[in-house]
């Protein structure tokens, strides 16, 4: 599957409906990944939208986080998730199979708050 700029169906993280602001607040690596193409199909196939976001980048998005795919050596991906649905995350990752590191922060303090 090739994805465009215009991003596929699918659905959006909605940061209003938790009456968050948050910034990027996860950050980590998929080091079992082949590249970000593969985790980006992967999470299409899963039910999550989908945009490129450059020539190598890959947005994924579901109702609860949205993440930028870097295309790395392991992939990289960074982001937002709402920080009570990180076990949601990390659980699609395992359901794709992906092995992950991760860690979330608080933007208030600054400070990790979840890492595995």
């Amino acid at each position: 599957m090739q994805f465009t700029s215009g991003g596929t169906d699918g659905p959006r993280f909605d940061q209003d409906g938790y009456d968050l602001d948050l910034g990027n607040n996860v950050y980590g690596f998929l080091p079992s990944a082949v590249s970000a193409l593969d985790i980006a199909q992967a999470f299409y196939a899963a039910g999550w939208r989908v945009r490129k976001s450059s020539w190598t980048e890959f947005e994924v998005e579901h109702t609860y986080a949205g993440l930028e795919l870097f295309p790395e050596t392991p992939v990289r991906f960074g982001g937002v998730v709402v920080p009570e649905r990180i076990d949601d995350l990390l659980s699609a990752f395992s359901a794709l199979g992906l092995s992950y590191t991760v860690e979330l922060y608080d933007q208030d303090d600054n400070e990790t708050i979840y890492r595995a």
